[in-house]
């Protein structure tokens, strides 16, 4: 597959979207009308750095996307930022805690890539009032989102 360059019509929409590392947690809508909750965006250069190989059978072409937005299931920039500064719970993932504004708390499980996150009924990732890098039961917990990447080229004229 291809990496393609990032449009600017594309650039634009991602601008507006907080940054995880050198990510940024997305909802996309493809050229076929599908819409993706969990997308991660980011530069094939910085990718490489921070992941190394490339798992293809997770990517989706930057061609295909038509509008990029908020995901509805990120966590918040300053949580995620959290979760991102406290490194790995153990090798290759990370445990932590959320805590949401009406006491109910959710113990998570994930890789690497933390933000994006199951909410309880009636709550969403706005809700949460903070997140516990390392706590957590690894017991009884649930596993963050599934997610795919898509990784594009810059046009060189900006950074992403």
């Amino acid at each position: 597959m291809e990496i393609k360059t990032i449009s600017e019509d594309q650039r634009k929409q991602l601008a507006k979207i907080h940054t995880s590392q050198d990510w940024t947690p997305c909802q996309v809508t493809l050229s076929n009308g599908v819409t993706l909750d969990n997308v991660y965006l980011v530069n094939y250069d910085d990718y490489l750095r921070s992941w190394g190989g490339i798992n293809y059978e997770m990517l989706i072409p930057i061609e295909e996307i038509t509008s990029i937005s908020e995901s509805p299931n990120a966590l918040p920039a300053s949580l995620s930022k959290k979760l991102y500064d406290a490194g790995e719970s153990g090798m290759g993932y990370c445990v932590f805690k959320i805590l949401y504004h009406n006491g109910v708390t959710l113990d998570i499980v994930t890789g690497n890539a933390v933000d994006f996150v199951p909410s309880p009924h009636g709550l969403t990732v706005q809700n949460i009032k903070d997140v516990l890098p390392h706590k957590g039961s690894t017991q009884a917990y649930l596993n963050g989102l599934d997610y795919k990447w898509c990784l594009f080229k810059s046009n060189n004229t900006q950074n992403e």
